[in-house]
């Protein structure tokens, strides 16, 4: 029986047991092969929100081999995903234990990684910045989490950040003519870093807010194709979770500005995660053109730093750094996404040997 070696991590910090996120990483040995079945049934064995499985150079193809890269796969307890933080900044954290920098495979692309004497990783992440057509009304957010509107004398107004400027402006930078029928200023910007990997951006008035905010319930969930109008192919998976954030400080200076960010993330219903790095680099990406366009009155803004603290509620205190790279201003000053770092520290709390 194949015999497998794991280690669990928690991310996005250095204090095991009481803060970040739990990572499951399974190493699958040279010349054992498993199936994506028993991929799915560990995960779910472990029950953290997401386990990667770390595969050897012997399970690429042999014109890849040469390539010097790692392939990894990252699974939720529920299916297979293309990208995500905490899984990518824990295989780096575990793969610069033997060599500081390298390139992972993840089904997003490839990434680099980097992990310096401190043990910090850095990973240059794959993405493909989409703000979707559509925004999501108030009130359907307020379906779908715990909005505290009773807690503010049911005043909206004293629920959420009055962001109708950015989304408006949102529209003008990101979203391409013909594809904003859905479009409300008022409403929730919705955001995919890679295909298959959304979120709802969820701007609150305060960290009091966000504290009273709470989870929702099972199965009552954004729909990508009944809220957003996605086609979903035969088959097919997406992830759609809602990040609640609001901004604590702002800061431009000699042409970087600097955020820092208290979040908290809801999804499936009934979940919360405490530490989401791909919902941190689609909102430092969000952020990060809406500021740093040209319309938004920040010519000279194309680096942008975010300091993001989430999981703060749930008693488990995660610290995501995100770094946004923009191009530069075109003719119709619009920005893109040309880099996104995430970055963050690990530690490790378990290991061992799983046989299957």
């Amino acid at each position: 029986m194949p015999q497998l070696p794991y280690v669990t991590l928690n991310v996005f910090t250095t204090q095991p047991l009481t803060s970040g996120n739990p990572l499951a990483v399974v190493t699958i040995p040279p010349n054992t092969t498993i199936s994506k079945t028993q991929e799915h049934l560990i995960a779910r064995e472990f029950g953290y929100s997401e386990t990667i499985f770390i595969y050897p150079s012997s399970s690429l193809r042999p014109e890849q081999q040469n390539e010097g890269y790692t392939k990894i796969a990252i699974w939720t307890v529920a299916q297979e995903i293309p990208f995500a933080g905490h899984p990518t900044v824990g295989a780096g954290w575990v793969l610069g234990e033997e060599k500081k920098e390298g390139e992972i495979l993840i089904p997003a692309g490839r990434l680099k990684y980097e992990k310096d004497v401190n043990g910090r990783v850095r990973i240059d992440t794959p993405h493909k910045v989409t703000l979707w057509g559509r925004t999501v009304s108030k009130q359907r957010i307020g379906e779908v989490i715990g909005l505290p509107y009773e807690a503010f004398g049911n005043d909206e107004e004293k629920v959420f950040e009055n962001s109708t400027v950015g989304v408006a402006h949102a529209k003008d930078v990101f979203v391409k003519a013909g594809d904003e029928d859905g479009w409300d200023v008022n409403g929730i910007p919705v955001v995919s870093i890679v295909d298959g990997m959304t979120f709802a951006l969820v701007e609150v008035k305060s960290v009091s807010v966000l504290q009273a905010l709470k989870v929702g319930r099972k199965d009552v969930v954004l729909d990508m194709v009944n809220d957003l109008g996605a086609v979903i192919p035969p088959g097919g998976r997406s992830f759609i979770g809602v990040y609640c954030y609001t901004i604590l400080e702002e800061d431009v200076r000699d042409g970087k500005g600097t955020v820092k960010v208290r979040s908290r993330m809801f999804f499936r219903g009934d979940g919360e995660d405490p530490a989401t790095g791909s919902a941190a680099c689609a909102l430092g990406s969000y952020l990060g053109i809406v500021k740093g366009s040209a319309a938004a009155g920040d010519k000279g803004v194309g680096e942008w730093e975010f300091e993001v603290t989430q999981g703060v509620e749930m008693g488990r205190r995660s610290d995501i750094g995100v770094r946004v790279l923009l191009d530069e201003v075109d003719g119709e000053g619009r920005r893109g996404v040309r880099k996104v770092y995430l970055e963050g520290e690990a530690v490790k709390v378990m290991e061992g040997v799983l046989t299957v």
